[in-house]
């Protein structure tokens, strides 16, 4: 009785038979019908409704010359959604994907973009996709508004209540700084 392995080659030799000792028109053919099999078989893969999951950028649309976010603001967030192949093949290569387009209110103190806020935003910008699952309810942020402090230098006592040993003349005599104001209070003087 032969063993497995043998069995196999039979079978695998018995596969091949047809294939060995024809023109090589007939391969060419072969690779076509094949390539063509796997084109068909791809396209009707692609008209079925499939779930992934979507990193959709995000634009953000503020007032930038008089607040300032303290950390960055995430450039995408990650959502899954459920759609058409063919839509779900066109987000992922970022053809037709379109940024949602966010606007907070950049009040100090803002920790938080609301869920309602972003979540439309992010809908409309995924048009023609159903989003089944947010990465969060809210998007954390940090925003504080731009302030600008002036600092003299100057040469500070070597001891608490002695005056330096010299004088010194600064050129500039001030240095200017512009940052958020949180940032800038912290300064000492």
């Amino acid at each position: 009785m032969p063993g497995p392995w043998a069995r196999a080659g039979r079978l695998g030799r018995w596969l091949m038979h047809p294939l060995i000792r024809h023109e090589p028109g007939f391969y060419r053919a072969v690779a076509a019908c094949l390539l063509a099999a796997s084109v068909f078989w791809q396209m009707n893969a692609l008209n079925k409704t499939y779930s992934t999951r979507l990193s959709c950028p995000l634009v953000w649309r503020y007032d930038t010359a008089h607040y300032v976010s303290l950390r960055p603001l995430p450039p995408s967030v990650p959502v899954v959604v459920t759609g058409q192949g063919w839509r779900l093949l066109r987000a992922n290569l970022g053809l037709g994907l379109h940024p949602a387009e966010l606007r907070p209110v950049p009040y100090p103190g803002t920790r938080y973009l609301a869920a309602s806020t972003w979540q439309r935003s992010l809908q409309t910008a995924l048009e023609g996709l159903q989003v089944d699952e947010w990465a969060s309810d809210t998007l954390r942020l940090t925003f504080d508004r731009y302030a600008t402090r002036r600092l003299p230098l100057v040469l500070a006592a070597p001891d608490p209540g002695r005056a330096p040993a010299y004088a010194a003349l600064f050129e500039p005599a001030n240095l200017v700084f512009r940052g958020p104001a949180s940032v800038l209070d912290r300064l000492p003087s």
